[in-house]
């Protein structure tokens, strides 16, 4: 499974969707309606799952399933 497979899987399972109504452009908050604490843990998670760290400011600026996938390969790189 690569990055992008793994984040999307994640994303729906925190949104409790099909993985097949996720693509990069998908927006956590304005299509999934995820909220900030539920944003949070699935940061959280994706952290832990990557074994990585995002800055504060990394985590402000993600919107999108793509904004996730290219911090954490921008992290794992």
């Amino acid at each position: 499974m690569n990055i992008q497979d793994r984040v999307i899987s994640m994303v729906s399972w925190e949104a409790s969707i099909s993985p097949r109504s996720i693509s990069l452009t998908t927006s956590l908050k304005n299509d999934l309606n995820l909220d900030s604490i539920d944003l949070m843990l699935l940061i959280l998670k994706l952290e832990n799952w990557f074994n990585i760290t995002l800055s504060n400011d990394d985590v402000e600026n993600i919107d999108t399933v793509k904004d996730a996938h290219d911090y954490i390969n921008k992290y794992l790189s």
